[in-house]
């Protein structure tokens, strides 16, 4: 009997044991697993690197520590935001507000910005400083009531898909814009506006990236298999909206027209309901923050465009702010710093008008259901893209187009400058002016030097940024061997220092003469020369640097220009002769460069032949895309893109490195040795 408590005690050990030796086993593979998540939240490390001397570390830290090489990071975000963010309009000096502003912030963007995009371009928001606090740093009061209502209600308006819409399109919650109706935001809080009306100020935001692209209410293929589809049917021409696709992209209601990069009626309501209190006295001006990477259609901003005025005074480019990129934009309001920088995309008052637009969304090959073909998922191969217009991307197009039309080109066709783009590549205003003058433009052997005198004529600090453009001949040689020129190209650019009211800076900037080159897949099949005429010129955006070049030409107002360029700010390279030989082979390898992949070319490929359409300078009406083009599977194109992958028993004869044989050297031995070191 006296044994028995010893079986016992055995017994609950054997099994505690046991018990221990599982969780062992399973928290050693979840640890294992999981060791870098484990070690950021112990903030721990499982390895270090152990050198011989100082020499040994490849990487060496330039900060004291952590702390200190945060705060460098935190105002290095900020710094890019303020020196990235372009002022689009500036009514009777609307901005900078000013320290000891009051304001009131609406619009679901206003509280809940737009940090990042999708994918890799995600932003880690726990330390990210919001709007109303990078504003109350710069010594400007916000409106709490208004604030603190917007927060109550990101459940009711934000950016959350309603549970009712698909599986497939509820993993894109971003893309709900669900703003508030104006009805509910004024009844809550009118009475706290008065107080804070020194300003009304919009945030506008919109989402999308890697992994989700932006999505079209007027989808053709069914929403569960692809919500990348639609917007155009094989004629070109607008389908009817799919069933609660408006659900999804603007919330509650039947808001807009599907088009996710197009204000809803709610966002134009609560414009409208501003400008009725400013009209009244409520609010001093309205100020719109556009928080999106995605170019917005901003026909809003023009009440002839849009026949609606809503009182917009300012207007200011912000894009995804990064993860501290509140505190440039609440030191540009505030005017503690004034913006320099220049928009990177062409925004137009329709995006429909721009080429690229028909092609946007990948398609289904035609008979690709045969083959087996995947639609979805990591191996695509029954879908495709074609890029019908070319080179004519953005302001590649518009500025080339409008050229065109100047100069009365044939085939040019109806084009309407004006009422078609909003703002051009690379525009940017200040709180200040600035003078370019003493233009020059030197040749080198390898290069053309450009410099530009830069004067601060207003009565604010600033930088400037200053873009050197560039236009390439468009010869018979180019039309016939399907060589697409833009009348205008950036190639290079810079910032000055900041400039006091009066002061000037000399700008030089440096134009490789490969910039030049174009490439000719038809009949030299490798880069060229072009003979003619090289203009260059320093411009503020790419349509006044091809006002200046036309200019250059002889081309005034009197011939359909939206503005007299400056000939003053122009230089000129003239090539005698074609040259296919200059830039044949590689600078670096002296290898020859010509091409590769034509298969990727539908017209050209055994695989898909095919009578695809691409847009032609020398042709803008009879090539202008205006439905996408279609392809059909076969049996040879199937085969080429047959999902394939490295299979280890292909391979057994391979004959594998030796490791761990005992030697006695480091990894750390090699720094700085030559790829082909016999060690």
């Amino acid at each position: 009997m006296a044994k028995k408590p010893k079986i016992v005690t055995w017994g609950i050990l054997t099994g505690l044991t046991s018990v221990l030796t599982i969780g062992s086993i399973v928290g050693n593979v979840f640890a294992n697993r999981y060791a870098t998540t484990i070690n950021v939240a112990l903030d721990t490390s499982y390895s270090k690197v152990v050198g011989y001397d100082e020499n040994s570390m490849y990487y060496t830290s330039d900060f004291e520590n952590e702390d200190a090489r945060w705060e460098y990071e935190r105002e290095l975000c900020a710094q890019l935001e303020a020196e990235g963010a372009a002022l689009l309009k500036n009514d009777n000096s609307a901005l900078p507000l000013g320290s000891g502003a009051k304001v009131s912030l609406f619009a679901r963007g206003s509280v809940e910005l737009v940090y990042g995009g999708t994918g890799s371009g995600s932003v880690d928001t726990s330390a990210a400083p919001t709007l109303k606090e990078a504003l109350t740093n710069e010594g400007i009061s916000v409106n709490e009531t208004l604030w603190s209502w917007y927060e109550s209600t990101s459940e009711k308006y934000g950016r959350v898909t309603p549970a009712s819409i698909s599986d497939a399109l509820a993993a894109n919650t971003q893309y709900a814009v669900n703003e508030a109706p104006w009805s509910e935001v004024e009844s809550a809080n009118a009475s706290s506006f008065a107080e804070y009306g020194d300003a009304a100020i919009v945030v506008l935001s919109r989402s999308g990236g890697e992994g989700a692209d932006l999505p079209d209410g007027d989808s053709t293929v069914s929403l569960e298999t692809n919500t990348n589809a639609g917007g155009l049917n094989a004629s070109g021409e607008k389908e009817q909206v799919a069933e609660n696709v408006d659900t999804v992209l603007y919330g509650v209601g039947a808001e807009g027209d599907g088009d996710y990069l197009v204000l809803s009626q709610e966002e134009k309501d609560l414009l409208a309901g501003l400008k009725a209190l400013k009209d009244d006295g409520t609010f001093k001006k309205i100020v719109v923050l556009l928080n999106t990477s995605n170019a917005l259609e901003l026909d809003f901003l023009n009440p002839e465009i849009c026949g609606a005025d809503y009182g917009i005074d300012s207007c200011m480019w912000i894009g995804d702010v990064g993860q501290t990129g509140a505190i440039g934009v609440g030191r540009l309001l505030s005017g503690s710093i004034a913006p320099s920088g220049s928009i990177v995309d062409t925004f137009w008052y329709d995006n429909m008008k721009n080429p690229a637009v028909v092609n946007f969304y990948t398609v289904p090959y035609a008979g690709y259901e045969q083959y087996g073909l995947a639609l979805e998922g990591a191996d695509v191969q029954g879908m495709y893209s074609v890029y019908q217009e070319g080179i004519y991307l953005g302001y590649r197009y518009a500025e080339t187009r409008y050229e065109d039309v100047v100069m009365g080109t044939e085939k040019a066709g109806d084009f309407d400058y004006s009422s078609t783009v909003a703002y051009p590549f690379g525009y940017g205003m200040s709180y200040t002016t600035f003078d370019f003058s003493d233009f020059t433009f030197t040749e080198g052997a390898d290069a053309f030097t450009v410099s530009v005198n830069v004067t601060n004529t207003g009565d604010a600090a600033a930088k400037k940024t200053v873009q050197i453009y560039f236009q390439s001949p468009y010869t018979d040689y180019d039309k016939q061997n399907a060589i697409e020129k833009a009348s205008v190209e950036l190639c290079g650019f810079d910032k000055t220092e900041v400039l006091e009211p009066g002061a000037s800076e000399k700008v030089t900037i440096e134009i490789p003469k490969t910039e030049l080159r174009a490439y000719d897949a038809n009949g030299a099949k490798g880069y060229i020369l072009d003979a003619g005429d090289y203009y260059f010129t320093a411009a503020n955006g790419s349509h006044e640097a091809v006002n200046n070049i036309l200019a250059a030409k002889g081309f005034g107002s009197a011939n359909g220009m939206t503005a007299d360029g400056n000939a003053d700010l122009v230089g000129k390279f003239t090539q005698a002769e074609l040259d296919t030989q200059i830039f044949r082979n590689s600078a670096a390898t002296g290898n020859e460069i010509t091409n590769l992949f034509d298969e990727s070319d539908p017209n050209k490929s055994s695989l898909t032949p095919g009578t695809v359409t691409f847009l032609t300078r020398s042709d803008w009406e009879g090539t202008f895309p205006t439905a996408r083009q279609a392809l059909t599977m076969n049996d040879e194109l199937a085969n080429a893109l047959a999902f394939t992958q490295y299979k280890a028993e292909e391979h057994a004869d391979t004959a594998m490195p030796t490791l761990a044989s005992g030697g006695d050297m480091s990894i750390s031995e090699m720094i700085g040795a030559e790829y082909d070191d016999e060690r």
